[in-house]
């Protein structure tokens, strides 16, 4: 029986394209100007492909898709070394953190849903079902995202990068979930829209529940989704059947 759920945020709480596939077009040109580096259109596609961008399409599997600003701050700094070009990782973290955030959490941000939230968030409560976030997004961004959306309140538990928690598909944030609130690793599904996520449900013993409004679509998941629905919208049913 679930009794608590981690949901990935963005391509499932929220639409990844609408928001973050038109911050990364606008961030990498900036990005490379701060640190005096011709944002030259050969360039600029060099660190799009980079993070999983290519001809505007997001690689499932690639790091915008599901790392966290560490992970993508090393590849960056990566494939500017294979330039010629240096900017450290630290300093690439800081500065791909603070213009992304600027961007995904301005006064035009928009948020687009894929269900009425309010009212599946009530419908899990009414299940007595714990309600986590699992993000490789900042803790700012992550709450600043469900308190625009209105469903902040209705979430017991928020992981996201603090700059020391590591990432999906680490353990950590499953075990902290589990443990403060005393639930067994098979009572916990991870409602997510990539390979990772599934992942992350997977190697920490909990149900892997795919969805096909973000990055991925059905075959990506492998054989790692116990159950692949089209959005959260179908959650209720796909819990009424489970």
């Amino acid at each position: 029986m679930i009794k608590g759920i981690l949901f990935d945020k963005d391509g499932t709480l929220v639409d990844f394209f609408s928001l973050w596939l038109q911050a990364a077009t606008a961030v990498i040109p900036v990005f490379l100007q701060k640190n005096g580096i011709e944002a030259s259109k050969e360039l600029v596609q060099h660190l799009l492909e980079t993070i999983g961008i290519n001809c505007g399409e997001v690689d499932p599997k690639g790091a915008l898709a599901y790392k966290s600003y560490g992970e993508i701050a090393e590849d960056v700094s990566a494939a500017l070394e294979q330039k010629g070009k240096r900017v450290s990782v630290s300093e690439a973290r800081k500065q791909l953190e603070e213009l992304f955030n600027e961007n995904v959490t301005g006064r035009d941000a928009k948020f687009h849903l894929f269900t009425d939230m309010n009212a599946l968030m009530e419908n899990l409560k009414s299940r007595n079902i714990v309600i986590g976030l699992a993000t490789a997004d900042t803790e700012i961004s992550a709450e600043n995202c469900l308190t625009a959306i209105g469903v902040k309140k209705f979430f017991d538990y928020i992981g996201a990068d603090d700059g020391h928690r590591k990432p999906k598909p680490d353990k950590e944030m499953f075990l902290e979930f589990a443990e403060q609130f005393s639930l067994k690793p098979e009572e916990i599904a991870v409602v997510g829209d990539t390979y990772n996520d599934m992942i992350f449900a997977r190697k920490n013993g909990g149900i892997a529940i795919g969805v096909l409004s973000g990055v991925s679509e059905k075959a990506d998941f492998g054989s790692e989704a116990d159950y692949v629905i089209a959005s959260i919208h179908e959650l209720p049913g796909l819990l009424d059947r489970i």
